[in-house]
């Protein structure tokens, strides 16, 4: 199972076109929160909402079961700024998830934080780090192994 998880395009919808085009083969495509933009535009993703999301109907957060493993996704705005890694990985837990999937920093981020994977595709509009914009592939193989790799525009 092929996952693609973007973020933060902030109404940059050719990026976003742009990964839908050259992902082609995805069996999900993921977009945690700030699209800025109408959802209809892109019937394939699944669209988490972020803080300058006004689409109320998004959901803040997800559960979700992929090949037999759970993934909490969020766009991360709701986690605070000083302690927003634990608090994540903490949710995570609660939820029996070991991998979150999260947006909101503009910035890539693929830590294990007690034992929970912390993944962030970073954004497809700025990232504050200074690093090209981008997304993630996941992949998960029918035996539950998780392969996570970082793609750019």
């Amino acid at each position: 199972m092929r996952l693609v998880i973007m973020s933060d395009s902030h109404g940059y919808d050719e990026n976003v076109s742009a990964v839908l085009k050259k992902e082609r083969k995805a069996d999900y495509f993921i977009h945690l929160g700030d699209l800025c933009s109408d959802r209809h535009k892109f019937p394939k993703l699944i669209i988490l909402r972020g803080n300058n999301d006004y689409d109320y109907d998004l959901p803040l957060q997800l559960v979700s079961e992929f090949n037999g493993i759970r993934f909490l996704m969020c766009h991360g705005h709701r986690y605070p700024f000083y302690c927003r890694e634990e608090a994540l990985a903490r949710a995570g837990r609660e939820n029996k998830c070991p991998y979150v999937l999260f947006g909101h920093t503009h910035d890539f981020c693929d830590e294990e934080v007690d034992g929970i994977r912390l993944l962030n595709p970073g954004s497809l509009m700025y990232n504050r780090s200074g690093q090209d914009i981008g997304y993630l592939i996941i992949e998960i193989s029918d035996a539950g192994k998780v392969e996570v790799s970082r793609k750019y525009l």
